[in-house]
C-alpha cells in the first residue's frame, strides 16, 4: 500500500495508492494520454480510508459545511491524476459568500418589487377591483361585453329599452330663468315609475348671462336614459366611484331628439361600436344649489333636479298635455342603409347631450340628450361673407343643422380650412382642410369663443 505523493494536500477522506487492478469507487481517475498497454495489470488504484479518531473509531464529518472537489496528480509520472470531495476551509467560504452577497441583494429587491406592485396581497375571500368601461350597453350581449362581435360584422337594430329604461320629456312651455318642469311625452315605463328611479323631478332653466332669452319662446325637448345598473348588474357598467374622475364617458348609445313643426317628436339613437369619434359624451356634475341640484348643459341652459321630500313622498312625472303619442325608439348601427331610412340623419357626436351626476345623493347618473326649439335659437348666415375671415369663399353646402332638414352654410379659405355656420349659437365652426374641428369662432371679431370638440369633424 502506497500513500499520495508529498506535499499533496491531506483530504477529510484519505486515498491510499494499491498496486494491480483500477478499483472503482467514490472517485476519479483521469488519464494524460492514451495508454497502449493492458491497464488492468500496471495501472495503480485507490481506495478510501475515513478519518479516524485516538480509539481508532471513524470519525463523521459535520455535514452542514460546503465541500468542493480537490483534483490531484498521481506522481511518479504515471500521468494519472483523480479528485475527491472535501470540506471547504473558512476563508474559502467568507469569499464564497461576499461574491453570492450582491446576487442576493439584487434577488432581495426584485423579490420586493415583486410583492410591493405585482403581487397584490388580498385576502382569501378578497375579489379584485374591477373597474367599468361604458355608461350603457345593450342588455342582449353577455355581462362584460359591450360590442356586437359578428364575424360578418352585423350589427341588429335594437330598441332603446334594450339599453335602460327611457323617457322622452318636454318643457311644453318657454324655459325661463326660474324653470319649467319637465313633463312626460312618452317612454318604456310609467311617470310614477321614472319618478321613482329619479328620486324627484327635473326642469329646465336658463341659467345667468343666457342669450336664450330673445324670443322668450325658448322649448326644450330632452331625450333621458337611466341604465339598468342595479336592476340587471353588469361588470362593464362605470362605478360611481369613477365618475368624479371622468371628464367624457363612452356610451354604447347615443339619442337625438326633437320636436317637429307640428308638434310631434322625433327620436332616434346610433349604436356607437366601432365608432370612436362617436362614443365619448361630457360628464357633467350636478352643483348643489340650494336644495337643488343644477347641471350646466350647454347654450345657457341648466337642468335642475328637485330631490323628493322624502322616498315616499315621490311623485309622478304628469304627461305633458296635448302631446301625441310617441312609437318606440330605435338604436340604429351606423351604416348607409340606417341613413336611408332615417333620411338625412343628424350624426353624433353633433348632438348636445351629456351624463349628468349627482355627487352625494344616491342618485344614479343619468343620459340626456336636449333639443331646443323656438325662433331665437336661429341666426341666418351672414350674406356678405365672413367679416373677421376674408379669405374665406361661399362654397357648396355639405352637412346638416342639427335637427336635420336645412344645411349649413359653408365657406373655405386658401389653406382649404372649412367653416360652417352654427345657426343655433350664431358663430362660425372652423375645421381643417381634412374636416377636423378646430373650435367655435366669432363670425365678426374672429375671438375663439369654444374649443375643439374632439371627435367632431366634418366632410372634406
Amino acid at each position: 500500500m502506497e500513500s499520495l505523493p508529498t506535499g499533496h494536500p491531506s483530504p477529510p477522506l484519505q486515498l491510499t495508492r494499491n498496486t494491480g487492478n483500477i478499483q472503482y469507487g467514490f472517485w476519479d481517475l483521469s488519464y494524460s494520454q492514451r495508454l497502449s498497454f493492458p491497464v488492468r495489470s500496471m495501472l495503480p488504484s485507490y481506495r478510501l480510508e475515513f478519518p479516524k479518531d485516538e480509539q481508532g473509531r471513524r470519525m463523521a464529518r459535520d455535514k452542514d459545511l460546503p465541500q468542493v472537489w480537490q483534483s490531484y496528480s498521481g506522481g511518479g509520472g504515471s500521468g494519472i491524476g483523480g479528485r475527491y470531495l472535501r470540506d471547504m476551509t473558512g476563508s474559502e467560504i467568507a469569499a464564497r459568500e461576499s461574491q453570492q452577497k450582491p446576487y442576493a441583494d439584487m434577488l432581495a429587491r426584485q423579490q420586493a418589487y415583486e410583492d410591493r406592485y405585482i403581487k397584490k396581497p388580498q385576502s382569501e375571500d378578497a375579489k379584485p377591483d374591477i373597474k367599468g368601461c361604458v355608461f350603457a350597453k345593450s342588455c342582449n350581449l353577455p355581462d362584460g361585453v359591450i360590442n356586437h362581435k359578428n364575424p360578418s360584422g352585423f350589427v341588429p337594430v335594437e330598441t332603446l329599452a334594450d339599453y335602460g329604461l327611457w323617457a322622452v320629456l318636454g318643457t311644453g312651455a318657454a324655459i325661463t330663468s326660474q324653470g319649467t318642469p319637465l313633463q312626460l311625452v312618452g317612454g318604456s315605463a310609467t311617470g310614477s315609475a321614472i319618478a321613482q328611479r329619479l328620486g324627484g323631478s327635473l326642469s329646465l332653466g336658463l341659467l345667468k348671462g343666457s342669450g336664450v332669452v330673445a324670443a322668450g319662446a325658448a322649448l326644450g325637448t330632452v331625450a333621458l336614459l337611466i341604465p339598468n345598473t342595479s336592476i340587471s348588474p353588469d361588470s362593464a357598467f362605470y362605478k360611481n366611484d369613477q365618475y368624479a374622475t371622468l371628464d367624457a364617458g363612452r356610451t354604447r348609445v347615443r339619442v337625438n331628439v326633437k320636436t317637429l313643426p307640428d308638434g310631434s317628436v322625433n327620436a332616434y339613437g346610433f349604436y356607437t361600436g366601432g365608432k370612436t369619434d362617436w362614443e365619448d359624451v361630457p360628464v357633467i356634475k350636478a352643483e348643489k344649489d340650494g336644495e337643488n341640484y343644477v347641471a350646466d348643459i350647454g347654450n345657457g341652459i341648466g337642468l335642475t333636479w328637485t330631490p323628493a321630500a322624502s322616498p315616499d313622498g315621490v311623485m309622478g312625472i304628469p304627461a305633458l298635455e296635448g302631446a301625441p303619442q310617441l312609437p318606440p325608439i330605435w338604436v340604429y348601427p351606423p351604416t348607409e342603409q340606417a341613413n336611408k331610412i332615417l333620411v338625412n340623419p343628424v350624426h353624433p357626436p353633433d348632438y348636445q347631450d351629456a351624463i349628468i351626476t349627482f355627487p352625494n345623493t344616491g342618485i344614479q347618473p343619468i343620459y340626456i340628450s336636449l333639443s331646443v326649439s323656438g325662433d331665437h335659437s336661429y341666426h341666418p348666415a351672414p350674406t356678405d361673407g365672413l367679416a373677421a375671415f376674408p379669405d374665406a369663399v361661399s362654397t357648396r353646402s355639405k352637412s346638416s343643422v342639427q335637427g336635420g332638414g336645412k344645411k349649413r352654410a359653408r365657406w373655405k379659405d386658401s389653406k382649404g380650412r372649412i367653416y360652417e355656420w352654427d345657426s343655433q349659437h350664431g358663430a362660425v365652426e372652423m375645421y381643417d382642410k381634412q374636416g377636423k374641428h378646430l373650435g367655435e369662432f366669432d363670425a365678426e371679431t374672429g375671438e375663439q369663443t369654444k374649443a375643439a370638440k374632439p371627435g367632431r369633424t366634418t366632410p372634406k
